[in-house]
Order: structure tokens, then sequence, then C-alpha cells
């Protein structure tokens, strides 16, 4: 019993002397903290719905709500306007101005690629991030008995997506987001006869939070 006794004495003041020895630490490797810190340092995501208004039918006036909903992070980006409830008048880049009947119109823009994520402090200390890269857009119109363009049809674009964070409150704290798309007459050719070389999709944000993290500048 004695020779038991001194032995379990023995194992438990070497486990002790074990615990006591101090354990270095792993040192991170250099590639993968610059990684972490790129991550951290361009962190953005949001989504709501923006309302734009446009020109009444009768009057030209834009007082006829259009919802556009958009999502974005550092991986994604999209705007999409399901339909529009009521008609409204359109300045088309190569078809002039046509009537567009209510529940008629349809868009659908998905970022195929993020070639650039940038986030930036403005002077009033709002954040902004602009994002680039390509992506694919189908829209369907349908005036006066034809339709244009297809919901399943996808053509090639490029975009520019700009997003303000002014703090918690969405809209109210000054948040924003702007969807540009550029369409190349050869790529694009149904965007781009609708919509021109150029077009900004954007409005006032009525649902939805913007958020941009930048830890460098806290």
């Amino acid at each position: 019993m004695r020779s038991t006794r001194r032995q379990f004495a023995v194992a438990i003041a070497g486990a002790a002397a074990v615990a006591c020895v101090p354990v270095a630490s792993t040192p991170v490797d250099d590639d993968l903290r610059t990684k972490l810190a790129k991550l951290s340092y361009n962190t953005a995501s949001g989504g709501g719905v923006n309302l734009k208004q446009m020109p009444d039918p009768l009057t030209g006036k834009p007082t006829v709500p259009l919802a556009e909903v958009f999502s974005f992070d550092r991986y994604h980006a999209f705007c999409r306007v399901e339909t529009n409830p009521q008609a409204f008048k359109m300045a088309t880049y190569k078809m002039g101005e046509v009537l567009i009947a209510a529940n008629s119109f349809f868009m659908a823009m998905t970022a195929s690629t993020i070639d650039q994520f940038k986030v930036s402090r403005d002077p009033d200390g709002k954040r902004r991030l602009i994002m680039r890269g390509g992506l694919g857009c189908s829209t369907e119109v349908s005036q006066g008995g034809v339709k244009i363009g297809s919901r399943s049809a996808v053509e090639d674009a490029t975009f520019e997506v700009e997003a303000v964070d002014g703090g918690i409150g969405g809209a109210r704290a000054g948040d924003s987001f702007a969807y540009t798309a550029f369409f190349d007459e050869k790529d694009a050719p149904v965007n781009f006869a609708i919509f021109g070389p150029k077009a900004t999709f954007t409005g006032t944000l009525i649902e939805g939070e913007v958020t941009i993290l930048d830890p460098a500048n806290p």
C-alpha cells in the first residue's frame, strides 16, 4: 500500500512538472496573415429594395413606382425587377419611347465575376464600397403584343456596384446602393437596344441595410 501511494505521488508530480513547461506558440504563416487581413479589410454585405419612379403613360411625370430588389457581399451581387404592377413609359436607346404595359417588364442582373472589391471612407465618415466585374443580364419586355428578350436568355456585360453605409438604420442613416451595367452591342444586343451602353439601376432605399466594415478605419 505504501509503495502504491508513493508511485501515485510521483505520477502527480510528473504531470504537474509537464504542465508547467511553457508550450511554444505556433507562428502564423505570413501568407495566411496577409489573406486574413485582406478578407477582414474588405468586408461588406447588404440587401434590400430600391424604389424608383418611372414616367406615367399619360402625364410623363415620374410617379409610377418600380421596385428593384438587390443583394450583395464579397462573392455576389444581383439586382432584379420581377415585374411592374403598373404601366409606364420608358425611353429606350434604340426603339424610342415605348409604353410598357402592366406586368410586362422583367430584368435580372447577376454578377459572374468579382474582379475588384474596394472599401474606402468618405470625408463625412460614411463607408463606401466599389465592386467591379462581369455579369449576366436577362431582360424581357412586352410591348404592343411583341415580346422583346427573354427571362431565360442571359447576355454578358460588365458592371460597377457602388454601395454606401451611413450607419445602422438603412436609408435613414444614409445607406444607398447603385448597380451600373455596361452593355456592348455585340455581346448584349437586347439590353443594348433597351438600355444603351450604360445604365444605372438605383432608387430610394425603402427596405434593407448596407453594412461595410473597414478595420483600417474603425
